[in-house]
């Protein structure tokens, strides 16, 4: 016995409800958190109460509220949500920490603090205490003033977060729920192991009833194997004690024949010739000390066995009947229950209590520039007094400036015909370079930034219908190297993307988009190619995407020739404006090169030297005191 080893032990209560337990198998997992004793003992005890009968999920929920973590928290999933969790077997938990607001007076002022009285189960004070003292260092959460830890042993968890005066304190939690540790998602998965009808054990996912089931048929068991191996100990007592009790009926014949005997072996030969005794009762007498041959020691060695004979009775009355034990299984349930079970630590909620995350609640309303170079480094600064005093890495130039509100978005487009949607509170501040706009977006090798366009309803109009057209306007242009061009609505791309971004436009092989403009009060445009080649047409003959394609031929380019851009034209002195590769500025109006149609080949304006490269027009920069004094 000092060698074997137990396949389980002889819980008292449902550990793996109770204590709760994580564990990956192969293929398989499970994940149970800890619940309250209490409620599950009382659960125990309904479904002994009443079986036979149909018990469900839902009437252990009367006992069993929920997950109960030590640390405390709050959970904040519907009942029904767990209810369908209990029931299928899996499913999850929302907890959030428990919080109030108090003041406190110093001196003249009212300090407002929120203080955090438990946090989800595993999360750790020390690494939560960084991420709050990140977020005011980084001035994510402008309510947000400082952050310390009070916790000590008699008071338990206790984290103060100072606030502006007047600031939501929903609002506070809400963004440190969204960012932080003091939200969790628990996962539930009751994958267990269970008997099978072979005797050995399988894995299978199994709802609360039967999960609480299995322990009671085991604990039934249990006590039954207890009462069982008590019975059989009391049975080998009351059988040494008649063998006491048969020797001192004739204790001076026994005296008598142990000392005429030639050792222990002989005497015990001899005691079983004279008496009805075996070996076992043979060798108690023979081990028994001479003090207790006494009178008094006699009626003791009786006594206990009138007392054993009839706890072995009361034994086996209650090994043939299963309620008697089921009884007992109540019993020591209940003890349990008194002696241990105490108050509930994680308050039960609804998901009614959560408030929305609106990211826009907590960013600082300014108007600002986004400055974005030719080899993709962006930045943002509040005033910019001239494109030239803005500081750019070495052999790098100023692509564009976008203004906007801190509220507002940027959209990158990319030669690859990705586009890129960022919030313009995300490009970070600085006076310097700036960050490369890669670490914010997923470009390929490849691809180049060629435009960028504010969301900004201030600059950029807002969506409108258009009659005819089934997408809204405003309309971008896109133009390909190879000639293709297209026009696809602004209004898919105002919103966020991931780091994946969004196609706008599909390119046939070797082929790379080298424009993007937003068509505001346009009419007409100019294509120009590297061949000195231009060709003048209505914008109303490019056809209008709902969204990314591969557009319609701009103009018909020969083998070695190449799309430089286009240039739109609104006014009668609007006009195309090019570097030849001679480094000559060239002019072309509309009044010389009338409107044709999309498609040709275009007018062919040198045959000695091509297009360097199209002269864009300045960058406006806005006059931000200005415009917020007006």
């Amino acid at each position: 016995a000092t060698r074997s080893e137990p396949v389980v032990l002889p819980a008292r209560f449902p550990h793996l409800l109770v204590n709760g337990i994580q564990g990956i198998a192969v293929g398989m997992a499970t994940s149970i958190p800890p619940h309250h004793l209490g409620e599950v003992i009382k659960a125990c005890l309904y479904m002994i109460e009443n079986a036979g009968s149909t018990i469900t999920v839902a009437q252990l929920l009367k006992f069993i509220k929920g997950p109960d973590f030590p640390l405390g928290g709050r959970i904040v999933t519907d009942r029904k949500e767990i209810r369908t969790m209990y029931e299928e077997g899996k499913g999850s938990v929302k907890v959030r920490s428990e919080w109030k607001k108090e003041e406190r007076t110093r001196k003249d002022s009212v300090r407002e603090e929120i203080v955090i009285s438990s946090i989800p189960y595993g999360v750790e004070t020390g690494p939560l205490m960084v991420d709050l003292q990140n977020i005011v260092a980084g001035r994510k959460l402008p309510q947000l003033l400082e952050a310390s830890d009070q916790s000590d042993g008699e008071h338990g968890i206790r984290l103060v977060l100072n606030i502006k005066p007047g600031s939501d304190p929903e609002s506070v939690m809400a963004y440190l729920y969204k960012h932080t540790s003091l939200e969790q998602n628990f996962s539930y998965n009751a994958t267990c192991l269970v008997p099978d009808q072979q005797g050995g054990m399988v894995p299978r996912r199994i709802d609360l009833v039967e999960m609480l089931q299995h322990f009671l048929d085991f604990r039934f068991i249990t006590i039954r194997k207890r009462f069982e191996y008590l019975l059989r100990q009391l049975e080998k007592r009351i059988h040494i004690l008649e063998g006491l009790r048969i020797v001192f009926d004739g204790l001076d014949k026994a005296l008598r024949l142990i000392r005429q005997s030639e050792g222990r072996a002989d005497a015990a030969e001899k005691l079983m010739k004279a008496f009805p005794l075996d070996q076992i009762q043979v060798d108690a007498i023979l081990e028994m000390q001479l003090y207790k041959i006494s009178q008094l020691e006699i009626d003791r060695i009786l006594e206990e066995l009138k007392e054993k004979k009839a706890e072995a009775a009361k034994i086996r009355s209650i090994l043939g009947s299963d309620k008697k034990l089921w009884e007992h299984v109540k019993r020591e349930l209940a003890e349990l229950d008194e002696k241990f079970a105490d108050k509930r630590r994680t308050s039960i909620g609804s998901s009614e209590e959560i408030s929305e995350f609106d990211p826009q609640a907590y960013i600082v309303r300014e108007n600002t520039n986004v400055v974005l170079t030719r080899d993709g480094w962006v930045k943002r600064v509040g005033r910019l007094a001239s494109v030239e005093s803005t500081r750019v890495r070495e052999g790098d130039e100023v692509l564009d400036v976008l203004p906007g509100n801190t509220l507002d978005h940027i959209i990158f487009f990319s030669s690859e015909g990705v586009a890129y949607t960022l919030p313009i509170d995300q490009i970070p501040p600085s006076s310097g370079y700036g960050e490369p706009l890669s670490k914010h977006v997923r470009m390929g090798d490849g691809g180049r930034l060629v435009a960028a366009l504010s969301t900004d309803p201030r600059f950029t109009p807002e969506d409108k219908k258009v009659k005819g057209e089934e997408a809204p306007a405003p309309y971008l242009i896109v133009a390909t190297q190879l000639g293709q061009i297209l026009r696809i609505p602004l209004s898919p791309f105002r919103s966020p993307s991931t780091r994946a971004g969004r196609k706008f436009c599909k390119l046939a092989g070797g082929d790379q988009v080298i424009a993007v403009e937003l068509v505001r009060d346009a009419t007409t445009l100019f294509l120009a190619s590297r061949e000195a080649r231009i060709l003048h047409f209505a914008i109303k003959e490019i056809p209008v995407l709902n969204g990314a394609g591969k557009g319609v031929r701009g103009m018909k380019l020969e083998a070695k020739d190449a799309l430089l851009g286009f240039t739109q034209m609104a006014r009668p002195s609007d006009c195309l404006r090019v570097v030849t590769t001679a480094e000559k500025t060239l002019t072309f109006g509309q009044m010389k090169y009338q409107c044709t149609s999309r498609g040709g080949r275009g007018i062919k304006t040198s045959h000695r030297s091509g297009f360097e490269k199209l002269i864009r027009p300045e960058i406006e920069l806005i006059d931000w005191a200005q415009m917020e004094s007006g």
